[in-house]
């Protein structure tokens, strides 16, 4: 199926102008690459500049938007609809300004004033997503009414339209087919960082662009959860968990995240169990799902986790996907009251559902993870990546 790109950009963007406005921001300023690129559809090396604040678009909630990009690479944006005019972006940044840091702060601020006062009026509130201390001191000393876009950014990604669930069907689809491509070479004696390697490599040549973690662990670096992958060698018999998060065509945040045994030998009645209680919770979770339903209920109604495997349950039981890991997140019950905030599921949000289960000094653990959309039905799976259901 063809992505209208045109008509997801509009989508895209008029929803991020409806939320700035619904929290009364007149302009944004925003840094993070997945903000900037759902505001525009503009990418350009979006993880360098994560960590190098040399890109950033203003959008207001009426006006023209203007992107700031770096250097030599204005062209990017010449055929987007969602993008007026593009300047060279200014940067304070220490490692490119040294002791001028202070001075160049103060340029960006006054070009990011000027603009603001001439599109939105002298009194506006201006948003910006991620606050860097230089211009943000500058900003603040010339009385800048300030707001945190983070808000309405997240709200706004939370509710896909039709082209987009189009566009995560797709990419969730070259995930699965990754994932069985990886799934054809693992055999014992190879290594985690090779089966990685394998699933990275369908995904670039299938249009994807990067893999934000290296979770692909086996046997005892299954138990507890987050062991990075690394040069072990998978032995026959041993359990392979993998989260794949792969960021598919699109820009897309393939999450799906899968649990086997390697080799010629069947499953232990250990293993069975682990894998049995994790999809059990996985299907109960998603059971629950549809419209209207608080995050407080859900919590109340989820899959009672045994006592054994709660002290490393996963940091959260459900949380959005678009571009990455997304509002809204549901945590464990046990983490409600330092964690949990109030809101309600609603259709068209994307989540993922999440498990992990693995006993306390067990010598491994099972992580399985569906990403849904939800419907006025309730949950529909945007992947077919099947589970190990002769474990169950």
């Amino acid at each position: 199926m063809e992505i209208d790109q045109v008509k997801m950009r509009g989508y895209r963007l008029e929803r991020t102008r409806k939320l700035l406005q619904e929290f009364n921001i007149d302009a944004a300023v925003l840094f993070d690459p997945l903000n900037l690129r759902y505001a525009t559809g503009c990418r350009n090396m979006q993880v360098w500049t994560s960590h190098h604040l040399a890109r950033y678009v203003f959008v207001p909630v009426e006006g023209p938007v203007v992107l700031f990009d770096y250097g030599g690479a204005l062209h990017l944006s010449d055929n987007l609809e969602t993008i007026d005019e593009a300047r060279p972006a200014k940067s304070w940044d220490y490692f490119g300004s040294g002791h001028r840091a202070e001075e160049h702060a103060e340029k960006w601020a006054m070009e990011i004033i000027d603009l603001l006062h001439q599109t939105c009026g002298p009194n506006a509130t201006l948003g910006i997503d991620r606050a860097d201390l230089l211009p943000l001191l500058v900003l603040q000393k010339h009385n800048i009414k300030l707001a945190d876009a983070k808000a309405p950014m997240e709200h706004a990604r939370s509710i896909k339209s039709a082209e987009e669930i189009a566009s995560i069907r797709q990419s969730m689809q070259i995930c699965t087919d990754a994932i069985s491509f990886m799934r054809s070479k693992t055999e014992p004696g190879v290594t985690e960082n090779y089966l990685l390697s394998l699933m990275n490599q369908y995904n670039i040549e299938h249009g994807g662009e990067y893999q934000e973690t290296r979770l692909l662990s086996s046997g005892h670096h299954t138990n507890p959860w987050f062991t990075e992958s690394s040069d072990k060698i998978i032995e026959n018999g041993e359990m392979l968990v993998f989260d794949s998060d792969l960021i598919g065509p699109d820009g897309v945040f393939c999450d799906q995240t899968r649990a086997f045994v390697v080799g010629d030998k069947k499953p232990t009645d250990d293993q069975r169990l682990l894998y049995a209680h994790a999809h059990e919770q996985l299907m109960h979770n998603m059971e629950l799902l549809k419209p209207g339903l608080s995050y407080q209920e859900f919590s109340e109604k989820s899959w009672k986790m045994h006592d054994i495997y709660v002290p490393n349950r996963y940091a959260e039981q459900i949380h959005g996907i678009g571009f990455g890991v997304e509002y809204p997140v549901i945590y464990y019950p046990e983490d409600h009251e330092t964690w949990q905030y109030s809101g309600h599921f609603e259709e068209g949000m994307c989540v993922c559902v999440e498990s992990y289960v693995g006993p306390v000094g067990g010598p491994e653990g099972v992580k399985l993870e569906q990403p849904v959309l939800i419907t006025k039905n309730g949950a529909v799976p945007l992947t077919n990546c099947e589970f190990e259901e002769d474990y169950l």
